[in-house]
């Protein structure tokens, strides 16, 4: 990891802004805060005595302090940076404190990153490389692979042959379940933060798995039994991805609301695998799961019914709150949550609500943040020994 920069947001490799050709060769204007300077106030070089930070044989594992005081940066790579899911990404990374972005990928090599991303411009100079494995540069202490769905599978050993330090973040399907073997940890971190602090690949859930397993997580590993559990979700537009299509594209779902993949939706896999860790030596409740595409943009909005046979079990709203009272980004609710209170964030609101032998848990999340970019650099928080809420503190968008 390199010494914190005292340049702009988003450096490039080098240290040194990748730059496109043009009139972009101005000046940058908006500087990152400085830090403190590498020698004790007072202390004084002439330039041939001067140290560099980029000399450095070693560099040291993030947390560990220099000589000089100075806390190593985290350098990360977006490898898929051009979708929906890379572009929140991108936004989080640049402004966490503790990461130096140096390189964005995507399958149109060259373009500014701010071209591609406007929402970007005047926080980074980055232009896109090519999305190769052997592109990457392979001093990265983290990479987040934001990639259609089974797209990550067939590259991954070359990635990490690539870059053999590096921490994997993965924000597809294809590492979920099955891969625990090949040392693939699920990134979900109120229920499975113990195993991330030592991970080194990371599957991202999915954001219906995010939110349905933080409706139903708690109740499970607590011990309380339901016999089935049925869950409606509503997602927005942008959980389909950057790339319309004609069951998807936001003009044609904008006016309609319809249910999809009834009782087969491919999150299903994952929230069972996530439900035998939380439930062990018991069985499990069986999943009717209804996904419903809303004129929503961004959103989740989930309503997990827990059925149980006999009476309403006591204490449940209880196991919730202590579930979550130390989570910096789960709040249980006296009222059911409003998904606009949650856009943009990293955020997670519930309510629990009991009636006639059937528990009602809501969550709400925003499917890009929560539900897939804000989740992995959650895990690679804890994996780097931060305070897993670091760069993550962001009030809702409202209106």
């Amino acid at each position: 990891m390199r010494q914190r920069p005292r340049g702009r947001l988003g450096r490039a490799r080098g240290g040194q802004p990748a730059r496109a050709a043009g009139r972009h060769h101005e000046r940058p204007r908006h500087r990152q805060r400085r830090r403190r300077g590498l020698h004790p106030a007072g202390t004084r070089h002439s330039r041939r005595q001067r140290t560099h930070p980029r000399r450095a044989a070693r560099r040291p594992r993030r947390g560990a302090r220099l000589r000089s005081g100075v806390e190593a940066m985290i350098r990360a790579a977006v490898y898929g940076a051009s979708g929906y899911g890379g572009r929140e990404l991108v936004r989080l990374l640049l402004a966490h404190p503790e990461v130096e972005l140096v390189q964005a990928t995507s399958r149109e090599p060259g373009r500014r990153l701010d071209a591609v991303h406007p929402n970007l411009r005047g926080l980074t100079d980055l232009v896109l490389t090519d999305s190769r494995p052997e592109a990457l540069d392979p001093d990265l202490d983290a990479v987040f692979l934001a990639l259609p769905h089974g797209s990550s599978g067939p590259i991954m050993a070359a990635i990490e042959a690539r870059c053999p330090r590096a921490r994997l973040y993965d924000l597809a399907q294809d590492f979920r379940t099955g891969y625990r073997s090949e040392g693939w940890v699920y990134g979900q971190p109120e229920l499975f933060g113990d195993a991330l602090r030592e991970a080194r690949k990371v599957a991202c859930p999915g954001c219906f798995a995010t939110a349905i397993l933080l409706a139903t997580g708690p109740a499970l590993r607590a011990g309380f039994r339901p016999r089935r559990i049925i869950v409606d979700a509503k997602t927005g537009s942008s959980g389909s991805g950057a790339h319309p299509r004609p069951t998807t594209h936001h003009p044609e779902r904008v006016s309609t609301f319809k249910a999809y993949k009834v009782f087969e939706h491919q999150h299903e896999r994952e929230i069972m695998d996530a439900w035998g860790r939380l439930a062990t030596e018991r069985d499990l409740p069986s999943l009717h799961f209804v996904p419903q595409s809303s004129p929503l943009v961004r959103g989740i909005y989930a309503c997990a019914y827990l059925v149980f046979d006999d009476e309403p079990p006591v204490g449940i709203e209880a196991a919730y709150r202590d579930a979550y009272a130390e989570a910096p980004f789960v709040r249980v609710l006296d009222e059911p949550p409003n998904v606009a209170h949650v856009r943009g964030t990293e955020n997670a609101e519930l309510h629990v609500r009991q009636d006639f032998g059937v528990v009602l848990v809501i969550a709400s999340i925003d499917n890009l943040v929560r539900g897939a970019a804000g989740q992995a650099v959650q895990c690679m928080n804890l994996g780097f020994g931060l305070p897993e809420e670091t760069g993550l503190r962001y009030a809702g968008w409202l209106p």
